[in-house]
């Protein structure tokens, strides 16, 4: 995985994002099923995770990404 860059990995049938920053491992479990349309929305979902990452803005504490109830 190059440096900076979000994976979309299928753990228990569903989607998730998994990447490293700072040494340390995330994972943002996206929760939808395997399929096309929704790899497209966890690709969506990736981007600003590595923007803030390249920016130096990244969340740690993952708050900032999670979908708001």
């Amino acid at each position: 995985m190059p440096k900076g860059s979000v994976n979309i990995e299928v753990f228990q049938e569903r989607l998730r994002l998994a990447w490293s920053w700072q040494g340390k491992r995330f994972w943002l479990y996206i929760g939808l099923p395997d399929t096309i349309a929704n790899r497209k929305a966890a690709s969506i979902k990736a981007s600003p995770i590595e923007l803030d990452m390249a920016s130096g803005n990244f969340d740690p504490s993952l708050v900032k990404y999670k979908p708001q109830k």
